[in-house]
């Protein structure tokens, strides 16, 4: 039984850790606000303005998989202290830029930084806590943090923008980071004695990266250049370096997707289903605000404030959600999910020009923000149940790496969507051809939440009472593994909590700590 102060100790690293999420994603939606300042300040196209944003999305959503298996390597507290260090240099960087060259290195700089940040906090934080309660507890901070920052972002855009200027959306970073880096060295706990391993494989992540920018930029064109030779080229460009990408998964010698987690089908389900909730709901935010500012002539202080029902459902529901996977695993509450989400999308699906803010928009982000708490948890408490912890840092960057992929390719998705309807009479953008793209775009993320759905049913495992039971009599039995829940993703988002378990034949089996009896918790620095 751990005592008062070791409790206390495991509370202050859940606490610390959890700003990671919540920095990675302010960051995200301070960004966007500014980006029409920062255009006119440096004198940057249109294009190359947004690639502030995309650049800054896609690199952390290609490089979280090398951040994970750096944190088996390297030690996840080792990481995390360096990758505040770079993100807060990155920052300072990005705030002083004189032209866009140098803001768009230094955004680079920045997602490295929290491509390696989130999954070692996240790793940090399943291997310092112990299971039951508490440490259902911790990853709903965790989740709610990671929504908390992606809403807060927007909101605080607006004022920063507007009072401070452009340059303060970047430095604001700093001081925050430095605090938590100064914090980290004092309670995280210290890393294990870590094996000799050859380099990490570089050149995979590159392909990844690669893969990613080049999908998605040939589906954001096509809203401007339809289906022509340059977005096919764009695609064939993407296929060939994803192939590339598994070519050398297959034969690298330390790949960044070891083959024990290839073969885990629970892993591969629960990633899947993170994939598709991100891309669901990861445009929800974008749309919203585009319609508010744009139809409604909202301000973007006040577009924030109206967002504030996508994130409250991960701090009003997340204890139910709690209970829920605990009685009976991943696959009910993530179905209860998909069907709280996907109905708010149909409502959002029929707003129009003349809806008002009560009725047009109010019900469906108050029912997607209901359901993401259960759709997070379940996902992700999936797929980490089974990962030994020699692999924890790789499954919890494919876990990120999931998000941050699905949460791109759902915006360019919906952008594309949008952006051709928006744009199809061509000359100024009329409100009403706006909202009708608005519209479209939201059938696009229904049809998302309906693949997530389709994934909780064939792929996620129920839960079973017999088994729970048996687990209990016979803890040998059940195969080495820690269960864990919850990151958050843009817009939710982002962001979950749930049960430990250990993975039994039949189902999932609560676990006295969360690890199995070969991965005793990792003691905290008091």
């Amino acid at each position: 039984m751990p005592s008062t102060e070791q409790l206390a100790s495991r509370r202050s690293v859940v606490i610390l850790v959890s700003l990671a999420p919540l920095l990675a994603n302010a960051d995200a939606g301070l960004v966007v606000l500014a980006l029409p300042d920062i255009r006119h300040g440096l004198g940057m196209s249109l294009t190359g303005a947004h690639w502030v944003t995309n650049l800054y999305v896609l690199l952390i959503g290609g490089l979280q998989l090398l951040g994970g298996r750096l944190c088996d390597r390297a030690g996840s507290r080792r990481l995390f202290l360096v990758s505040l260090a770079a993100f807060a240099a990155a920052s300072a960087v990005c705030g002083a830029a004189p032209n866009g060259p140098v803001l768009l290195l230094a955004r680079a700089g920045q997602a490295v930084a929290a491509a390696a940040m989130v999954p070692a906090a996240m790793c940090i934080l399943l291997t310092s806590v112990a299971g039951g309660p508490e440490r259902r507890r911790a990853l709903a901070l965790w989740a709610a943090c990671g929504g908390i920052g992606s809403v807060a972002g927007v909101m605080a855009g607006g004022l920063v923008v507007s009072q401070l200027g452009w340059r303060w959306a970047f430095l604001l970073n700093v001081p925050v980071a430095l605090a938590a880096l100064v914090a980290a060295r004092r309670l995280c706990p210290p890393d294990g004695a870590r094996p000799r391993a050859s380099s990490p494989d570089v050149p995979g992540a590159l392909s990844l990266v690669g893969a990613l920018l080049a999908l998605v930029y040939g589906l954001v064109g096509t809203a401007d250049r339809g289906l022509g030779a340059g977005t096919w080229g764009m695609f064939a460009v993407s296929g060939v370096l994803a192939a590339l990408f598994l070519r050398r998964q297959a034969r690298a010698a330390d790949p960044l997707l070891p083959a024990v987690l290839l073969r885990d089908r629970s892993l591969a389900a629960g990633a899947l289903g993170i994939v598709f909730v991100a891309a669901a709901t990861g445009p929800v935010v974008f749309l919203g605000s585009v319609y508010m500012q744009e139809v409604h002539g909202y301000a973007a202080w006040t577009a924030g404030c109206a967002l504030l029902p996508v994130v409250g459902g991960v701090i009003l529901v997340g204890r139910l959600c709690s209970r829920l996977l605990g009685r009976f695993g991943p696959r009910i509450p993530c179905l209860t999910g998909c069907a709280l989400s996907g109905s708010g999308l149909l409502l959002l699906t029929q707003v129009s020009y003349a809806s008002s803010y009560a009725t047009g928009l109010l019900p469906g982000l108050t029912l997607v923000g209901a359901g993401l708490p259960f759709l997070w948890m379940a996902c992700e408490t999936a797929a980490v149940a089974g990962v030994s912890r020699c692999a924890v840092g790789a499954a919890a960057g494919v876990v990120q790496c999931a998000g941050q992929i699905g949460a791109a390719l759902g915006l360019a998705l919906a952008v594309s969507a949008y952006g051709a309807a928006a744009h199809a009479g061509g000359g100024p953008v009329d409100p009403v051809a706006l909202t009708s793209g608005v519209a479209r775009a939201f059938w696009v993320c229904a049809a998302l939440m309906a693949c997530a759905a389709l994934t909780a049913r064939f792929g996620l495992g129920p839960v079973r009472r017999e088994t729970a039971v048996a687990a209990t009599a016979a803890p040998a039995a059940a195969v080495p593994g820690a269960a864990v829940a919850a990151a958050a993703v843009p817009g939710a988002t982002a962001a979950a909590a749930a049960v430990p378990t250990s993975v039994v034949p039949g189902g999932y089996a609560p676990s006295s700590t969360g690890l199995a009896s070969d991965q005793p918790p990792v003691p905290v620095r008091g």
